[in-house]
């Protein structure tokens, strides 16, 4: 199927040029100069012309000559705009691109663009892009936010995205001075959400492109208030959970676990019991919240139980339908080949020593984001099944370079984590540290971790990729194929 539509797209291609010659193939001896003076061409069809003269007929001196008069006739024209844009990425050196880029926009202004057809519209975006950048590396903070004004949603967002994400997460800016532009930035986004910039035909409808945006503004809402949240500005941060959608209101789990520590900063003490019951419903728990919601139940009600039904209750049976399909979707019965692994201490663990218990494994290393991500949820778990002789949990930290084990090991005793931790071994034939977790990829059709893996007598019995943002979530999907295992006969 594949290779049908890439044949079909080849054909499409070659059909196309092919069109685009005939076009034009009646100006093959045509004098530039007098088809620049014909008012029968559009600048368009004579921009058309002037390629077929320069790639089709490899007449690159009347290419030339014909390109020289579009730009004489037509000096703020889309020929213009776009050979003088080509100039402007040629440009490396930064203070040299800042001004090239600023005078390109003097020359071809964005608000005179918008009055007209709007073609061309990649150029501004790359352009606006690209110089937000630079400013933000120049330290033009007062630039970067008088340049962002005028700009769409779409636009914005991608320098929000790129600039003061990055800059909060890496540190490459002080705290203090990042939330000003990045508070003078998330305050237009927040105005132009619903521009609309992100309809295009054949990417996004309008039901399509609206739903983009929010999802989007979420992203950088999350930043900016984390951020706030670092500085402990609390109040100010508080703020901007109004502007969330109602799905980025409660599910993130670690933005959940902010506003529910800044509703406590703030006094707000009657509100963190109904925003914990979101969050339930929303099943974007961490552990501490689950305390939390338990402490504040078991104020009103002691009954030994009570809780487990009540947090039960709160949780969309929807949402839990769909989990439980997933985790059905990805049970397997796949024998694999047994190994060894090494602990922390220099013990071999087997996995022929683990006869009919359950046992699931997550592969993972300090590298990745997510998988670290997911250690409170895998922690939770571990805690759920702490006494079950039934069931064990390994972390196995794999495809790591250097030091692996000192990485390993290291990271997890600075967060605290209580994991059995095991080491996976080193590849013989490619020298990587992935020697059985590759002997498991080739069921995944994937190399990507984090990577959830159960097995049971021998079989790989569940397996699946990634990591949903909620801890809670990875403890119910878990536990569901966990149960469904100990419940076969």
């Amino acid at each position: 199927m594949r290779k049908n539509i890439c044949l079909l797209g080849i054909c499409l291609l070659l059909g196309a040029g092919s069109l685009f010659a005939q076009q034009n193939e009646q100006y093959k001896n045509a004098d530039p100069k007098e088809l620049v003076k014909r008012t029968d061409l559009t600048e368009q069809r004579l921009s058309g012309i002037q390629r077929y003269f320069e790639y089709e007929l490899k007449d690159a001196q009347k290419g030339k000559e014909m390109l020289e008069l579009i730009l004489q006739k037509y000096p703020k024209g889309e020929t213009a705009r776009l050979t003088a844009y080509h100039k402007v990425t040629q440009v490396k050196a930064l203070p040299e691109f800042i001004k090239a880029s600023e005078n390109f926009l003097q020359e071809f202004p964005y608000n005179e663009w918008k009055k007209g057809s709007r073609r061309q519209e990649f150029i501004y975006y790359s352009i606006h892009r690209e110089l937000g950048s630079a400013y933000m590396s120049a330290r033009n903070f007062d630039k970067l936010v008088a340049f962002c004004t005028p700009l769409n949603f779409k636009t914005e967002n991608e320098i929000y995205r790129w600039n003061i994400m990055r800059a909060f997460v890496f540190r490459l800016v002080g705290y203090d001075t990042l939330a000003t532009v990045s508070t003078a930035l998330i305050d237009e986004l927040v105005k132009k959400v619903d521009d609309r910039s992100y309809e295009e035909a054949g990417v996004f409808n309008p039901e399509q492109a609206a739903a983009n945006a929010r999802e989007q503004l979420d992203n950088e809402l999350n930043t900016h208030i984390s951020l706030l949240y670092a500085l402990k500005r609390y109040a100010k941060a508080k703020d901007y959970f109004s502007y969330l959608s109602e799905k980025g209101a409660f599910g993130s789990a670690d933005l959940n676990r902010i506003h529910l520590d800044i509703l406590r900063q703030t006094g707000d003490n009657d509100a963190m019991l109904p925003f914990l019951e979101n969050c339930a419903k929303a099943n974007a728990m961490t552990a501490g919240m689950t305390d939390t919601l338990k402490m504040l139940f078991t104020e009103k009600n002691k009954t030994p139980g009570a809780f487990d039904t009540y947090l039960a209750s709160l949780k969309s049976g929807k949402e839990a339908e769909e989990l439980k399909a997933y985790v059905k979707e990805h049970l397997t019965n796949q024998e694999y080949v047994p190994f060894a692994l090494e602990d922390p201490s220099g013990k071999l663990v087997r996995s022929s020593d683990w006869g009919d218990k359950i046992v699931v494994l997550d592969f993972w290393a300090t590298w990745c984001k997510p998988c670290i991500s997911a250690f409170p949820g895998m922690q939770m778990l571990v805690d759920k099944y702490a006494s079950d002789p039934g069931v064990a949990i390994y972390m196995v930290g794999t495809m790591q370079n250097g030091n692996y084990k000192q990485k390993s090991e290291g990271y997890v005793k600075q967060e605290g984590y209580r994991f059995n931790l095991l080491h996976d071994g080193i590849n013989k034939s490619s020298g990587s540290q992935d020697a059985v977790f590759r002997t498991f990829v080739p069921f995944f059709n994937s190399s990507a971790i984090p990577r959830k893996v159960i097995l049971k007598d021998g079989v790989m019995r569940y397996t699946a990729e990634g990591y949903s943002g909620s801890p809670s979530k990875l403890v119910d999907e878990l536990s569901y194929a966990i149960e469904l295992l100990k419940a076969e006969k």
